[in-house]
């Protein structure tokens, strides 16, 4: 089997968050150093999982490597470490603290997203025939992307270091996820949605709103917009 590493952009903003802590915030070196872990291990078997599942089950490759995995890791170091704190999902943004207030941001932005991604899509010209089914896949899974990129690399890591490193950090994390776009017109909207869906966890530590808002975008990309071209 040939390996392709073809995810090892997003690690490289992981740089900003590792200095960030060696200068200022050094007890939180161990945090930081876990999501690095953790996001060299995607890397590393992102590519394996999706040659052995086919790419129709790459929605359990991302449950495996962007759910599963970092909360493993998480919870393990959490014990190891003898927390009395509970181990609750709230600190990742899900919760139903802010659920109303992320919705509707969520549904403020929707409009904006699906514009630029109207553009972006005429900018490249050409897609593909619509699928139904696979744009109400498509929109469950981005949830797995929401989780890692808004719940872990930025709503867990801000409450570790500074919010504005972890913003930075999980938006260039995200948009160097999606190497295929960084030559083509689409990468506009990878980058308003990693701006978009971090206002909406930022001003609301809930992640609904931004799942809405992803999960909306595929699915009219999928779905909707062949019927224009």
């Amino acid at each position: 089997m040939q390996f392709d590493f073809f995810l090892w952009p997003m690690l490289v903003p992981l740089i900003i968050p590792l200095f960030y802590t060696l200068i200022y915030k050094k007890k939180s070196i161990l945090d930081v150093a876990l999501i690095v872990l953790i996001m060299v291990l995607i890397v590393i078997f992102y590519w394996p999982l999706t040659m052995v599942l086919s790419t129709s089950s790459n929605i359990i490759t991302k449950f495996l490597l962007f759910i599963a995995l970092p909360l493993i890791v998480l919870y393990i170091s959490w014990r190891l470490l003898n927390n009395k704190k509970d181990f609750t999902f709230d600190r990742f943004g899900i919760t139903n603290n802010g659920i109303e207030k992320s919705l509707k941001l969520g549904f403020l932005f929707i409009p904006l997203m699906l514009f630029v991604t109207f553009i972006a899509k005429y900018l490249i010209g050409g897609v593909n025939e619509p699928h139904f089914f696979l744009g109400v896949v498509s929109f469950v899974e981005s949830f797995t992307e929401e989780f890692f990129f808004r719940g872990i690399l930025f709503l867990y890591l801000s409450s570790k270091i500074n919010l504005k490193i972890a913003y930075i950090t999980s938006l260039l994390s995200f948009i160097l996820m999606h190497p295929q776009n960084l030559t083509n017109p689409f990468i506009i909207s990878t980058i308003v949605q990693g701006v978009l869906t971090l206002e909406i966890c930022r001003r609301s530590k809930n992640l609904a709103g931004a799942w809405v808002l992803h999960g909306t975008n595929r699915f009219f990309s999928i779905v909707i917009l062949p019927l224009f071209f």
